[in-house]
């Protein structure tokens, strides 16, 4: 056995944690949970793979974006062990142990393999990994803060690729995409079409014809109850009404709002479809007012431009930075003169005029 890089004894508490039954019963396979910071989201699906894994010997993988955040695999344990009485917990290697009756002569104690701590970014090195026992995978911080890191090139799909790699077509593998609500503009919500409507709301997409249950359950915490209860402590009143509390405790996306939406007047003349890393848009010109409008809804017959580079073919006509199209594009939305059908739309073409 190598030395041990953590090593926790469980003693038996009861904390406040985010309930994941209800989402649960919808038979998921990828269950996105966001939220105010300090939910507990993490801390319950801790709870639930800790005690899947003790009674039906179900194993988990708890998955980051970049081997640097691993340091929070190394304190997995920490908030939690105590709930266990009498056992003990470590990481050894990138494995999650357990002991369930830890011994005097700690060299006699029989340490299972719960489960398995790995980055996303290594997802490519993991292909020829089996892992027959995993049924949950708990992504952390998906959505990340802007200015910290960065997404994958591509990160939704490399999500998936390695999600068939754990699951293996079993069918019986569940993901806990979890995160603070910080930004609708993140590759999951673009990529599956997820649009928080409200605080509170739970969505469910991508209905199997077969059985009949969702591939995807969103669920956007509404924490009045849990922030209350912040307000009570001496730190909720000291940030009280200021910049931060909004930061800190806040269960709504704040690029999720109404600033230049609009439905796009039926004497809109179509000009051209614009192809962009976060989708593609139909660009609109309405004469009367000057106004330019761009909307997911593509037309029968196209005009198309890409900016990809990679999307370039004879119906594709590629647009570079300085192109008069995009220049003329860029001052209409620097002078207010720009609509969109909805927020994913806006934030998608902010990535391109910023």
């Amino acid at each position: 056995m190598s030395a041990l890089a953590e090593q926790v004894t469980a003693k038996g508490a009861d904390l406040p944690y985010y309930n994941f039954d209800r989402v649960y019963s919808y038979q998921a396979k990828f269950n996105f949970i966001c939220g105010a910071r300090g939910l507990g989201k993490t801390y319950g699906a801790k709870d639930k793979v800790i005690k899947k894994f003790l009674r039906l010997g179900e194993q988990f993988i708890y998955l980051r974006r970049f081997k640097t955040e691993m340091r929070a695999a190394k304190a997995f344990f920490d908030d939690i062990a105590h709930t266990f009485d009498g056992m003990m917990f470590r990481m050894n290697g990138d494995q999650f142990e357990v002991c369930r009756e830890p011994q005097k002569d700690r060299k006699k104690n029989d340490w299972e393999v719960m489960g398995y701590a790995i980055a996303l970014s290594t997802a490519q090195n993991q292909k020829g990994r089996a892992f027959p026992r995993v049924r949950t995978i708990i992504f952390d911080e998906f959505i990340i803060e802007k200015g910290l890191v960065h997404y994958l090139p591509d990160e939704a799909t490399v999500m998936t690729n390695f999600y068939s790699t754990v699951d293996r077509n079993r069918n019986n593998t569940r993901v806990l995409f979890l995160a603070n609500s910080i930004s609708i503009e993140n590759p999951y919500f673009i990529k599956y079409r997820i649009r928080p409507n409200a605080v509170g709301e739970l969505i469910v997409s991508h209905k199997s014809p077969t059985t009949g249950r969702p591939f995807i359950v969103a669920h956007f915490v509404d924490s009045k109850e849990f922030n209350a209860a912040v307000y009570k402590t001496e730190f909720g009143e000291f940030i009280e009404g200021t910049e931060y509390a909004d930061y800190a405790l806040g269960n709504e996306f704040a690029d999720n709002h109404e600033l230049m939406i609009g439905r796009k007047p039926s004497d809109s003349e179509y000009a051209y479809t614009l192809e962009t890393r976060d989708g593609t848009f139909s660009v609109w010109y309405y004469r009367k007012e000057g106004l330019f409008y761009l909307q997911e809804k593509l037309p029968g017959q196209q005009l198309k431009y890409t900016l990809l580079p990679n999307k370039v073919d004879t119906d594709n006509r590629l647009l570079v930075k300085n192109d008069e199209i995009l220049r003329m594009l860029r001052s209409s939305f620097k002078n207010g003169l720009m609509r969109f059908d909805e927020s994913h739309t806006r934030n998608a073409m902010l990535n391109v005029f910023i």
